[in-house]
């Protein structure tokens, strides 16, 4: 039954697939942080408009400086990763 489960996960190994050599499981560092860093300006964008009250505003700003937060911590760990 080992045996079997062994040779299971040898075949679904994604690694051993072809795609891995020209990047196909590889991320997109660079993309998904500018498409951060735009989500946030846009937080930030979308509080220009006809709201009545400060409940929209308030989720806005702290959604916003959530994720500039988040990026800003991404950016000292990818400096920094080197050192621990």
């Amino acid at each position: 039954m080992a045996a079997q489960q062994s040779s299971e996960l040898e075949k679904h190994d994604p690694h051993a697939e072809p795609s891995q050599a020209w990047g196909w499981h590889g991320e997109f560092p660079r993309a998904t942080r500018a498409a951060g860093w735009i989500c946030a300006a846009i937080m930030f964008i979308m509080l220009i408009g006809n709201h009545q009250g400060w409940n929209e505003d308030v989720w806005l700003i702290v959604l916003g400086t959530g994720m500039i937060g988040v990026l800003l911590l991404d950016k000292v760990r990818r400096r920094t990763s080197w050192r621990r």
